[in-house]
């Protein structure tokens, strides 16, 4: 009880912060305003970076629980729900829930959440009961259209960039640090879209 009333104020300071009369509307990477609660790919803002976000097992974990980057320019990822707290249409900058959008496997939850990793540092994941309080922030990035995400803990006291960072086996992790953020753009999906598109996708990057 006592967590949940902590986050809740988190979250109530987070929308004083960033109050949607004054906040700028996100946008596709078309420029269009994206509506709140909508599916989208998230892909980096320079298509040669790499492709979109998934989910895939790393390190000892048993399903796909680790949030991380395709290698592969073409691969849109999977889709993603975007969801703003304010009761408003559009999202605007700001706090932001983000989920992947369906479970064939059997994960419960599957909204981004900010994870200490022991020897990996803060990293975003899935289905983690021991996740950070906090919340994600999305903002407007360098150029038109381009976005990237912070997370900040509850209370204020600590924000970082959710960054790219690549382990031992060569994966492209989402982490949340200092470094240079990863600088992305929405693709909204069109309903048909939405199917087959959790199948595993091997996550080797290439010889």
């Amino acid at each position: 009880m006592a967590s949940t009333m902590l986050f809740a104020l988190f979250l109530l300071s987070v929308l004083t912060f960033y109050p949607p009369s004054i906040t700028a509307q996100v946008t596709d990477g078309s420029g269009n305003v994206v509506r709140n609660g909508g599916s989208f790919y998230i892909r980096p803002h320079i298509f040669s970076l790499g492709g979109g976000i998934r989910r895939i097992k790393t390190g000892n974990e048993t399903s796909r629980l680790s949030v991380v980057q395709s290698p592969f320019e073409t691969d849109p990822g999977l889709p993603l729900k975007i969801t703003s707290p304010y009761r408003v249409q559009f999202i605007p900058e700001g706090p932001v829930f983000i989920d992947f959008v369906n479970d064939p496997l059997g994960v419960n939850s599957l909204e981004w959440k900010a994870v200490e990793v022991l020897s990996e540092g803060t990293l975003v994941k899935v289905g983690y009961q021991n996740s950070l309080k906090g919340s994600f922030i999305i903002e407007r990035a360098s150029s038109a259209n381009t976005y990237k995400l912070l997370f900040c803990t509850l209370g204020g006291s600590l924000c970082g960039n959710v960054a790219i960072v690549n382990d031992e086996a060569g994966n492209r992790l989402l982490a949340v640090n200092q470094k240079t953020p990863f600088q992305f753009i929405l693709t909204p999906l069109p309903s048909t879209s939405l199917l087959g598109l959790n199948e595993p996708l091997s996550m080797k990057t290439r010889a």
